[in-house]
């Protein structure tokens, strides 16, 4: 990410560059009022800057700059080299990860790229080697997820061949899934989610901002619906967060841990 230096000497993102050499970020921090001021205007100022532990919890959220210093060799290769998979094939649509790449196979015609989302900013990016193309989408709110969506489908199948997979959503015949395994509360700092059944035996997810985090947003309440016996669609999250559904992901570490995996996230279950 390049960057630049306002007119008030404030540092802040102003590009992202795609080059060939990676390295350690120089990370600068500054103030978050001032970033959700002048990058996310139309967000309600928080009533206070949220404290260490949303620093922690979401330390790119619009209160820290990164430019990197590139380096050669190993680490660029290993980027676009399958390092690790995830639970969560939908979020992003793509089940592999390098180091900070998320790798694509478009019905065998590789990409790779990133998603990043802070406080109303949404930036998506999409290379594809064989056609020499990167199409680059950063917003500032708005319904994000379906604007770049319908960008993007449109772009790569006309730039590239690449047909994007179809939008989330749930299955056309649901199946059937043992809830109880499921409900209960899942926590990781700053935010908390309770997983319930509803008197109709539909499951409801309540996603919850609390502790220092809890001025971030009022509480999204979602209807879940199966997908599968463990994954589900979400619906109410809002069109920033995704399409007509939101994907959520049950799943079990190797300790025996139940994580729940919400936009990527993974949220150990505490009760």
């Amino acid at each position: 990410m390049a960057t630049s230096r306002s007119r008030s000497g404030e540092i802040c993102p102003r590009c992202c560059a795609l080059r060939t050499e990676v390295g350690r970020p120089a990370i600068r921090r500054r103030p978050l009022a001032a970033a959700i001021r002048r990058a996310a205007p139309h967000v309600p100022r928080p009533r206070r800057e949220p404290g260490r532990a949303a620093r922690r919890a979401v330390p790119r959220a619009g209160k820290w700059c990164a430019a990197p210093r590139h380096r050669r060799g190993k680490a660029v290769a290993a980027m676009r080299q399958r390092s690790v998979d995830v639970p969560d094939k939908w979020t992003v649509s793509a089940d592999g990860w390098g180091l900070g790449w998320t790798l694509y196979d478009w019905d065998g015609i590789p990409g790779y790229g990133h998603d990043g989302a802070a406080i109303g900013q949404y930036a998506y990016l999409r290379v594809v080697p064989h056609a020499n193309l990167a199409v680059v989408l950063m917003t500032n709110g708005g319904a994000a997820r379906l604007l770049y969506a319908d960008l993007f489908r449109d772009l790569l199948a006309e730039l590239a061949d690449v047909t994007m997979p179809a939008p989330f959503a749930p299955a056309p015949v649901p199946p059937s899934v043992d809830l109880e395994p499921l409900l209960g509360t899942y926590r990781r700092e700053g935010v908390v989610l309770t997983v319930s059944r509803d008197d109709d035996g539909s499951s409801h997810l309540r996603y919850e901002f609390v502790d220092d985090m809890r001025d971030m947003s009022p509480p999204l309440e979602m209807d879940l619906e199966p997908f599968t016996a463990t994954v589900f669609a979400a619906s109410g999250a809002g069109p920033s967060f995704s399409e007509d559904y939101m994907p959520v992901v049950f799943s079990t570490l190797t300790n025996g841990t139940r994580v729940y995996y919400v936009g990527m996230r993974g949220t150990p279950k505490v009760a």
